[in-house]
Protein backbone atom coordinates (compact mmCIF):
# COMPACT_ATOMS: atom_id res chain seq x y z
CA UNK A 1 0.00 0.00 0.00
CA UNK A 2 2.62 2.04 0.26
CA UNK A 3 4.90 3.15 -2.59
CA UNK A 4 8.52 4.30 -2.56
CA UNK A 5 8.83 6.86 -5.55
CA UNK A 6 11.82 6.12 -7.79
CA UNK A 7 12.53 10.32 -7.62
CA UNK A 8 11.39 12.65 -5.40
CA UNK A 9 9.87 16.41 -6.68
CA UNK A 10 11.16 19.56 -5.47
CA UNK A 11 7.67 20.76 -5.45
CA UNK A 12 4.70 18.44 -4.43
CA UNK A 13 2.02 17.20 -6.79
CA UNK A 14 -1.31 18.52 -7.21
CA UNK A 15 -3.62 17.53 -4.41
CA UNK A 16 -6.65 15.94 -5.16
CA UNK A 17 -10.19 17.22 -3.95
CA UNK A 18 -9.96 14.75 -1.04
CA UNK A 19 -6.33 15.03 -0.23
CA UNK A 20 -7.71 19.21 0.27
CA UNK A 21 -10.48 18.56 2.30
CA UNK A 22 -8.67 15.98 4.35
CA UNK A 23 -6.00 18.32 4.85
CA UNK A 24 -8.76 21.32 6.01
CA UNK A 25 -9.42 18.82 8.39
CA UNK A 26 -6.05 17.92 9.47
CA UNK A 27 -4.09 21.22 9.36
CA UNK A 28 -4.49 24.14 11.52
CA UNK A 29 -6.22 27.31 10.33
CA UNK A 30 -4.45 29.99 8.85
CA UNK A 31 -2.24 32.24 11.22
CA UNK A 32 -2.46 35.68 11.48
CA UNK A 33 1.73 37.26 10.99
CA UNK A 34 3.50 36.44 13.89
CA UNK A 35 1.42 34.52 15.97
CA UNK A 36 2.43 31.33 17.22
CA UNK A 37 1.91 27.80 16.11
CA UNK A 38 -0.77 26.10 17.82
CA UNK A 39 -1.70 22.08 16.56
CA UNK A 40 -3.51 21.65 20.31
CA UNK A 41 -7.06 21.49 18.36
CA UNK A 42 -5.98 18.57 15.81
CA UNK A 43 -5.61 15.78 18.20
CA UNK A 44 -5.48 12.41 16.65
CA UNK A 45 -6.14 13.82 13.17
CA UNK A 46 -2.49 15.28 12.84
CA UNK A 47 -1.16 11.93 11.79
CA UNK A 48 -4.17 11.65 9.27
CA UNK A 49 -2.27 13.83 7.04
CA UNK A 50 0.27 11.66 6.32
CA UNK A 51 -1.90 9.05 5.49
CA UNK A 52 -3.26 7.44 2.46
CA UNK A 53 -6.74 8.79 1.02
CA UNK A 54 -8.83 5.07 1.28
CA UNK A 55 -11.59 3.75 2.48
CA UNK A 56 -10.04 0.69 3.76
CA UNK A 57 -7.84 1.77 6.17
CA UNK A 58 -6.30 -0.84 9.03
CA UNK A 59 -4.90 -0.71 12.55
CA UNK A 60 -2.19 -3.17 13.23
CA UNK A 61 -0.74 -4.09 17.29
CA UNK A 62 2.41 -3.43 17.79
CA UNK A 63 4.69 -4.73 21.21
CA UNK A 64 6.94 -6.72 22.31
CA UNK A 65 5.81 -10.91 22.40
CA UNK A 66 3.71 -12.01 25.06
CA UNK A 67 2.19 -8.90 25.74
CA UNK A 68 -1.76 -9.96 24.95
CA UNK A 69 -1.32 -8.38 20.91
CA UNK A 70 -2.70 -12.11 19.65
CA UNK A 71 -5.65 -11.89 23.03
CA UNK A 72 -6.47 -8.83 22.02
CA UNK A 73 -6.89 -9.53 18.15
CA UNK A 74 -8.90 -12.74 18.98
CA UNK A 75 -10.99 -10.27 21.32
CA UNK A 76 -11.69 -7.20 19.20
CA UNK A 77 -12.59 -9.57 16.29
CA UNK A 78 -15.29 -11.59 18.74
CA UNK A 79 -13.36 -14.76 17.81
CA UNK A 80 -10.51 -16.53 17.92
CA UNK A 81 -8.72 -16.03 14.92
CA UNK A 82 -5.06 -15.56 15.97
CA UNK A 83 -3.11 -18.13 17.86
CA UNK A 84 -2.77 -16.56 21.68
CA UNK A 85 -0.27 -18.88 22.28
CA UNK A 86 2.64 -18.08 25.61
CA UNK A 87 5.91 -17.74 23.56
CA UNK A 88 7.63 -15.32 21.52
CA UNK A 89 6.86 -14.91 18.07
CA UNK A 90 3.98 -17.13 18.01
CA UNK A 91 2.19 -14.81 15.45
CA UNK A 92 4.61 -14.81 12.28
CA UNK A 93 2.66 -13.49 10.16
CA UNK A 94 0.00 -10.94 10.61
CA UNK A 95 -3.88 -12.06 11.42
CA UNK A 96 -6.04 -9.59 9.75
CA UNK A 97 -9.13 -9.92 11.21
CA UNK A 98 -12.55 -7.38 10.81
CA UNK A 99 -13.69 -5.65 14.05
CA UNK A 100 -17.39 -4.63 13.81
CA UNK A 101 -17.57 -0.64 14.62
CA UNK A 102 -20.01 -0.50 17.87
CA UNK A 103 -22.54 2.25 16.42
CA UNK A 104 -25.89 2.55 18.18
CA UNK A 105 -27.52 4.82 15.40
CA UNK A 106 -26.47 1.63 12.64
CA UNK A 107 -28.35 -0.18 15.43
CA UNK A 108 -31.60 1.70 15.48
CA UNK A 109 -31.69 1.66 11.86
CA UNK A 110 -31.36 -2.06 11.53
CA UNK A 111 -34.18 -2.49 14.35
CA UNK A 112 -36.23 0.30 12.32
CA UNK A 113 -35.90 -1.16 8.83
CA UNK A 114 -35.30 -4.96 9.67
CA UNK A 115 -34.69 -5.57 6.65
CA UNK A 116 -33.33 -9.82 5.43
CA UNK A 117 -29.61 -7.75 4.88
CA UNK A 118 -27.57 -5.91 7.72
CA UNK A 119 -24.13 -4.96 6.73
CA UNK A 120 -22.05 -3.33 9.51
CA UNK A 121 -18.92 -1.39 8.83
CA UNK A 122 -15.56 -3.14 9.74
CA UNK A 123 -11.95 -1.93 11.18
CA UNK A 124 -9.33 -4.07 9.57
CA UNK A 125 -6.88 -4.93 12.51
CA UNK A 126 -4.15 -6.46 11.92
CA UNK A 127 -2.21 -8.47 15.05
CA UNK A 128 2.12 -8.44 13.73
CA UNK A 129 4.75 -10.79 15.63
CA UNK A 130 6.41 -9.23 19.03
CA UNK A 131 9.14 -6.87 18.24
CA UNK A 132 12.51 -6.97 20.60
CA UNK A 133 15.87 -4.55 20.80
CA UNK A 134 17.72 -5.11 17.90
CA UNK A 135 14.60 -5.36 15.65
CA UNK A 136 15.81 -2.01 12.88
CA UNK A 137 18.87 -4.31 12.25
CA UNK A 138 17.21 -7.23 11.66
CA UNK A 139 17.29 -8.97 15.29
CA UNK A 140 14.12 -11.46 15.84
CA UNK A 141 11.56 -11.35 13.64
CA UNK A 142 12.67 -7.64 13.25
CA UNK A 143 12.53 -7.34 8.75
CA UNK A 144 9.67 -8.85 8.53
CA UNK A 145 7.77 -7.17 11.62
CA UNK A 146 8.64 -3.81 10.20
CA UNK A 147 7.77 -4.97 6.63
CA UNK A 148 4.47 -5.50 8.38
CA UNK A 149 3.51 -2.49 10.08
CA UNK A 150 4.78 -0.72 6.90
CA UNK A 151 1.80 -1.98 5.05
CA UNK A 152 -0.70 -1.16 8.02
CA UNK A 153 -1.79 2.94 8.64
CA UNK A 154 -2.10 3.09 12.23
CA UNK A 155 -0.52 1.52 15.38
CA UNK A 156 -1.62 0.37 18.52
CA UNK A 157 0.34 0.34 20.71
CA UNK A 158 0.08 -2.43 23.35
CA UNK A 159 2.44 -2.18 26.21
CA UNK A 160 2.65 -4.78 29.22
CA UNK A 161 1.34 -3.05 32.16
CA UNK A 162 0.59 -6.88 34.62
CA UNK A 163 2.83 -9.28 36.49
CA UNK A 164 1.86 -13.18 35.79
CA UNK A 165 4.52 -15.99 36.76
CA UNK A 166 2.49 -17.68 33.76
CA UNK A 167 2.73 -15.62 31.11
CA UNK A 168 6.62 -14.69 30.13
CA UNK A 169 8.63 -11.76 29.30
CA UNK A 170 10.67 -11.51 26.64
CA UNK A 171 12.95 -9.20 29.18
CA UNK A 172 12.26 -11.44 32.20
CA UNK A 173 10.43 -8.52 34.16
CA UNK A 174 7.84 -6.19 33.48
CA UNK A 175 8.61 -2.21 32.57
CA UNK A 176 6.05 -0.71 30.88
CA UNK A 177 8.33 2.55 30.90
CA UNK A 178 11.07 -0.13 29.52
CA UNK A 179 9.18 -1.41 26.51
CA UNK A 180 7.90 1.83 25.34
CA UNK A 181 11.07 2.91 24.80
CA UNK A 182 12.24 -0.42 23.12
CA UNK A 183 9.39 -0.22 20.18
CA UNK A 184 10.06 4.01 20.46
CA UNK A 185 13.46 3.52 19.42
CA UNK A 186 13.11 0.86 17.00
CA UNK A 187 10.74 2.42 15.13
CA UNK A 188 12.62 5.66 14.96
CA UNK A 189 16.00 3.93 14.05
CA UNK A 190 13.98 2.54 11.23
CA UNK A 191 12.76 5.98 10.31
CA UNK A 192 16.28 7.14 10.48
CA UNK A 193 17.50 4.77 8.29
CA UNK A 194 14.81 5.33 5.84
CA UNK A 195 15.66 9.62 5.77
CA UNK A 196 19.66 8.60 5.13
CA UNK A 197 18.19 6.89 1.93
CA UNK A 198 15.68 10.08 1.17
CA UNK A 199 18.28 12.18 1.27
CA UNK A 200 20.66 9.96 -0.94
CA UNK A 201 17.78 9.86 -4.04
CA UNK A 202 17.08 13.22 -3.85
CA UNK A 203 21.18 14.48 -4.05
CA UNK A 204 21.00 11.83 -6.78
CA UNK A 205 18.08 13.41 -8.41
CA UNK A 206 19.13 16.72 -8.56
CA UNK A 207 22.85 15.95 -9.72
CA UNK A 208 20.33 14.26 -12.60
CA UNK A 209 18.42 16.78 -12.96
CA UNK A 210 21.16 19.55 -13.11
CA UNK A 211 24.10 18.00 -15.01
CA UNK A 212 26.00 17.50 -11.83
CA UNK A 213 29.06 15.27 -10.92
CA UNK A 214 28.21 12.01 -8.90
CA UNK A 215 30.70 13.09 -6.79
CA UNK A 216 29.80 16.66 -5.92
CA UNK A 217 28.38 16.75 -1.86
CA UNK A 218 26.92 20.21 -2.25
CA UNK A 219 23.90 19.71 -4.11
CA UNK A 220 21.22 22.21 -3.89
CA UNK A 221 17.97 21.13 -2.56
CA UNK A 222 14.83 22.79 -2.36
CA UNK A 223 13.89 24.98 1.11
CA UNK A 224 10.89 22.62 1.22
CA UNK A 225 13.01 19.79 1.35
CA UNK A 226 15.45 20.92 3.58
CA UNK A 227 13.11 21.99 6.20
CA UNK A 228 10.97 19.20 5.54
CA UNK A 229 13.93 16.72 6.36
CA UNK A 230 15.33 18.99 8.99
CA UNK A 231 12.17 18.64 11.13
CA UNK A 232 11.57 14.85 11.24
CA UNK A 233 15.54 14.38 11.69
CA UNK A 234 15.12 16.76 14.58
CA UNK A 235 12.01 14.50 15.93
CA UNK A 236 14.06 10.93 15.20
CA UNK A 237 16.72 11.97 17.09
CA UNK A 238 14.13 12.73 20.24
CA UNK A 239 12.80 9.35 19.92
CA UNK A 240 9.57 11.33 18.78
CA UNK A 241 7.18 10.28 16.05
CA UNK A 242 7.24 12.84 12.79
CA UNK A 243 3.26 12.43 13.22
CA UNK A 244 3.32 14.85 16.31
CA UNK A 245 5.28 17.50 14.35
CA UNK A 246 4.32 20.81 13.31
CA UNK A 247 4.36 21.02 9.45
CA UNK A 248 2.94 22.88 6.52
CA UNK A 249 1.00 21.32 3.85
CA UNK A 250 4.11 21.73 1.35
CA UNK A 251 5.96 19.63 4.04
CA UNK A 252 3.37 17.11 4.53
CA UNK A 253 3.21 16.35 0.92
CA UNK A 254 6.90 15.94 0.93
CA UNK A 255 7.14 13.67 4.14
CA UNK A 256 4.04 11.50 3.33
CA UNK A 257 6.13 10.03 0.06
CA UNK A 258 9.06 9.14 2.34
CA UNK A 259 7.08 5.77 3.88
CA UNK A 260 8.19 6.52 7.27
CA UNK A 261 6.81 4.44 10.05
CA UNK A 262 6.26 7.26 12.82
CA UNK A 263 3.85 9.36 10.52
CA UNK A 264 1.12 6.70 11.14
CA UNK A 265 -1.39 7.47 13.89
CA UNK A 266 -0.74 6.18 17.72
CA UNK A 267 -3.16 4.62 20.15
CA UNK A 268 -1.09 3.08 23.53
CA UNK A 269 -3.32 0.78 24.84
CA UNK A 270 -2.49 -0.24 28.45
CA UNK A 271 -3.20 -3.90 29.39
CA UNK A 272 -3.50 -4.51 33.10
CA UNK A 273 -4.03 -7.06 35.62
CA UNK A 274 -7.95 -7.77 35.76
CA UNK A 275 -7.66 -6.67 39.65
CA UNK A 276 -5.61 -3.14 38.59
CA UNK A 277 -8.68 -2.40 36.07
CA UNK A 278 -11.37 -3.18 38.63
CA UNK A 279 -9.84 -0.81 40.76
CA UNK A 280 -8.76 1.65 37.88
CA UNK A 281 -5.67 2.12 38.97
CA UNK A 282 -1.61 1.17 38.81
CA UNK A 283 1.35 2.05 39.84
CA UNK A 284 2.79 2.24 36.26
CA UNK A 285 -0.49 4.76 34.88
CA UNK A 286 0.49 7.90 35.51
CA UNK A 287 4.98 7.21 34.57
CA UNK A 288 3.30 6.06 31.39
CA UNK A 289 1.31 9.07 30.86
CA UNK A 290 4.32 11.18 31.43
CA UNK A 291 6.30 8.84 29.07
CA UNK A 292 3.78 9.65 26.17
CA UNK A 293 3.53 13.11 26.56
CA UNK A 294 7.30 13.79 26.70
CA UNK A 295 7.01 11.63 23.25
CA UNK A 296 4.82 13.79 21.78
CA UNK A 297 1.55 12.77 23.41
CA UNK A 298 -1.30 11.01 22.11
CA UNK A 299 -4.55 9.19 23.35
CA UNK A 300 -4.19 6.11 26.69
CA UNK A 301 -6.45 3.66 26.60
CA UNK A 302 -5.58 1.42 29.80
CA UNK A 303 -7.87 -2.16 29.38
CA UNK A 304 -7.24 -5.44 30.57
CA UNK A 305 -7.48 -8.42 28.51
CA UNK A 306 -7.57 -10.63 31.75
CA UNK A 307 -10.75 -9.09 32.67
CA UNK A 308 -12.18 -8.77 28.59
CA UNK A 309 -11.45 -12.50 28.25
CA UNK A 310 -13.59 -13.71 31.41
CA UNK A 311 -16.39 -10.93 30.01
CA UNK A 312 -15.92 -12.83 26.72
CA UNK A 313 -16.27 -16.10 27.86
CA UNK A 314 -19.73 -16.11 29.44
CA UNK A 315 -20.97 -14.42 26.24
CA UNK A 316 -23.40 -16.84 25.35
CA UNK A 317 -24.58 -17.00 29.06
CA UNK A 318 -25.78 -12.94 29.14
CA UNK A 319 -27.12 -14.01 33.56
CA UNK A 320 -23.97 -14.85 34.63
CA UNK A 321 -22.36 -12.03 32.47
CA UNK A 322 -24.47 -9.41 34.00
CA UNK A 323 -23.63 -11.56 37.61
CA UNK A 324 -20.11 -11.16 36.93
CA UNK A 325 -19.65 -7.34 36.22
CA UNK A 326 -21.60 -7.17 39.58
CA UNK A 327 -19.47 -8.73 41.32
CA UNK A 328 -16.56 -6.37 40.12
CA UNK A 329 -18.62 -3.52 40.86
CA UNK A 330 -18.79 -5.08 44.27
CA UNK A 331 -15.08 -5.65 44.46
CA UNK A 332 -14.57 -1.51 43.65
CA UNK A 333 -16.95 -0.07 45.99
CA UNK A 334 -14.96 -1.86 48.73
CA UNK A 335 -11.77 -0.65 47.35
CA UNK A 336 -13.33 3.25 48.12
CA UNK A 337 -14.88 3.56 44.35
CA UNK A 338 -18.67 4.72 44.31
CA UNK A 339 -20.85 5.87 41.54
CA UNK A 340 -19.84 5.65 37.87
CA UNK A 341 -16.55 4.93 39.50
CA UNK A 342 -17.12 1.81 40.78
CA UNK A 343 -18.77 0.82 37.44
CA UNK A 344 -16.76 -1.88 35.67
CA UNK A 345 -17.36 -1.89 31.38
CA UNK A 346 -15.46 -3.47 28.11
CA UNK A 347 -13.23 -1.69 27.00
CA UNK A 348 -13.63 -3.43 23.39
CA UNK A 349 -16.04 -0.85 21.62
CA UNK A 350 -14.25 1.80 22.89
CA UNK A 351 -10.32 0.82 21.23
CA UNK A 352 -12.01 -0.02 17.84
CA UNK A 353 -14.03 3.22 17.98
CA UNK A 354 -10.41 5.45 18.64
CA UNK A 355 -8.65 3.17 15.69
CA UNK A 356 -11.30 4.44 13.39
CA UNK A 357 -11.02 7.64 15.02
CA UNK A 358 -7.20 7.67 14.21
CA UNK A 359 -7.75 7.37 10.91
CA UNK A 360 -10.13 9.96 10.18
CA UNK A 361 -12.80 6.91 9.26
CA UNK A 362 -16.83 7.95 9.64
CA UNK A 363 -20.01 5.95 7.98
CA UNK A 364 -23.03 6.97 6.01
CA UNK A 365 -25.84 4.68 5.85
CA UNK A 366 -28.21 3.09 3.05
CA UNK A 367 -31.43 2.45 4.33
CA UNK A 368 -34.24 0.23 2.80
CA UNK A 369 -36.70 -2.91 3.23
CA UNK A 370 -33.80 -5.15 1.61
CA UNK A 371 -30.79 -3.71 3.40
CA UNK A 372 -29.66 -1.63 6.22
CA UNK A 373 -25.86 -1.00 5.28
CA UNK A 374 -23.16 1.06 6.94
CA UNK A 375 -20.14 2.62 4.32
CA UNK A 376 -16.58 3.67 5.41
CA UNK A 377 -15.13 7.10 4.17
CA UNK A 378 -12.64 9.33 5.19
CA UNK A 379 -13.50 12.54 6.99
CA UNK A 380 -13.71 15.39 4.47
CA UNK A 381 -15.07 12.86 1.75
CA UNK A 382 -17.74 14.51 -0.49
CA UNK A 383 -20.55 13.19 -2.34
CA UNK A 384 -19.37 12.01 -5.50
CA UNK A 385 -16.43 9.84 -3.77
CA UNK A 386 -18.80 8.65 -1.30
CA UNK A 387 -21.28 7.18 -4.10
CA UNK A 388 -17.97 5.46 -5.62
CA UNK A 389 -17.86 3.73 -2.28
CA UNK A 390 -20.79 1.87 -3.39
CA UNK A 391 -19.83 1.63 -7.04
CA UNK A 392 -17.92 3.59 -9.35
CA UNK A 393 -20.50 3.77 -11.97
CA UNK A 394 -22.21 5.94 -8.87
CA UNK A 395 -19.26 8.57 -8.75
CA UNK A 396 -18.93 8.38 -12.65
CA UNK A 397 -22.41 9.46 -12.90
CA UNK A 398 -23.45 11.45 -10.11
CA UNK A 399 -26.15 13.58 -10.32
CA UNK A 400 -27.23 14.54 -6.79
CA UNK A 401 -27.22 13.07 -3.19
CA UNK A 402 -30.61 12.75 -1.45
CA UNK A 403 -29.52 13.32 2.24
CA UNK A 404 -30.98 12.86 6.07
CA UNK A 405 -29.13 12.44 8.90
CA UNK A 406 -29.68 10.40 11.65
CA UNK A 407 -30.74 12.42 14.54
CA UNK A 408 -33.23 13.85 12.25
CA UNK A 409 -34.52 10.46 10.83
CA UNK A 410 -34.98 9.03 15.07
CA UNK A 411 -36.48 12.71 15.77
CA UNK A 412 -39.19 12.38 12.91
CA UNK A 413 -39.76 8.95 11.27
CA UNK A 414 -42.58 8.04 14.02
CA UNK A 415 -41.49 4.45 13.86
CA UNK A 416 -42.14 4.09 10.41
CA UNK A 417 -39.36 2.41 8.38
CA UNK A 418 -40.00 5.23 5.80
CA UNK A 419 -38.36 8.99 5.30
CA UNK A 420 -42.11 10.21 4.49
CA UNK A 421 -42.11 12.36 8.15
CA UNK A 422 -38.62 13.87 7.38
CA UNK A 423 -39.71 14.78 4.08
CA UNK A 424 -42.71 16.47 5.23
CA UNK A 425 -40.94 17.71 8.30
CA UNK A 426 -38.37 19.54 5.45
CA UNK A 427 -35.89 17.42 6.40
CA UNK A 428 -34.91 15.24 3.87
CA UNK A 429 -32.85 17.08 1.37
CA UNK A 430 -30.76 17.54 -2.23
CA UNK A 431 -26.98 17.77 -1.93
CA UNK A 432 -24.39 18.08 -4.88
CA UNK A 433 -20.99 17.38 -6.10
CA UNK A 434 -19.88 19.88 -3.12
CA UNK A 435 -21.39 18.61 -0.18
CA UNK A 436 -19.30 16.94 2.71
CA UNK A 437 -20.36 14.17 4.18
CA UNK A 438 -21.00 13.72 7.88
CA UNK A 439 -21.06 10.95 10.28
CA UNK A 440 -24.40 9.14 10.28
CA UNK A 441 -25.81 10.56 6.89
CA UNK A 442 -28.42 8.29 5.40
CA UNK A 443 -28.03 8.95 1.70
CA UNK A 444 -29.94 7.95 -1.53
CA UNK A 445 -27.44 8.53 -4.84
CA UNK A 446 -29.10 9.91 -7.73
CA UNK A 447 -27.08 8.89 -10.91
CA UNK A 448 -26.23 8.23 -15.20
CA UNK A 449 -23.98 6.74 -16.66
CA UNK A 450 -25.53 6.17 -20.47
CA UNK A 451 -22.17 5.06 -22.15
CA UNK A 452 -18.27 3.84 -21.46
CA UNK A 453 -15.97 6.04 -19.79
CA UNK A 454 -13.81 8.10 -22.14
CA UNK A 455 -10.63 7.39 -22.04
Amino acid sequence: PFRTRSSLRLSPPPLSKQRQKLLHYTMPPKKKKGAAEDDSNLGLMKAARFGRVKNDLSMGFVGLPNVGKSSLTNLLAGAAHAEAANYPFCTIDPNVTQAVVPDKNFRYLAETYKPPSIVPAVLKVVDIAGLIRGAAEGAGLGNAFLSHIAAVDGIYHLVRAFDSDEVIHVDDSVDPIRDLETIESELCLKDKETLEKVMGREKDRVRKEKGLARSKEDVPLSEGFKSAYEKCTALIDKQTPVQTGNFSMTEVEIIKDWGLITTKPQVYVINMSQKNYIRKGSKWLPKIADWVKEHGGGQILPMSCEFEQNLFDLKDDKDSQKAFLEECKQTAMKLGLKGPQAEVKTMIPRIIRSGRNALCLQSFYTAGPKEVRAWTIQKGTLAPQAAGVIHSDFERGFIKAEICNIEDFKKLHAGQPSMAKVKEAGKYRQEGKTYEFREGDIAVFMHNVTGSKKK
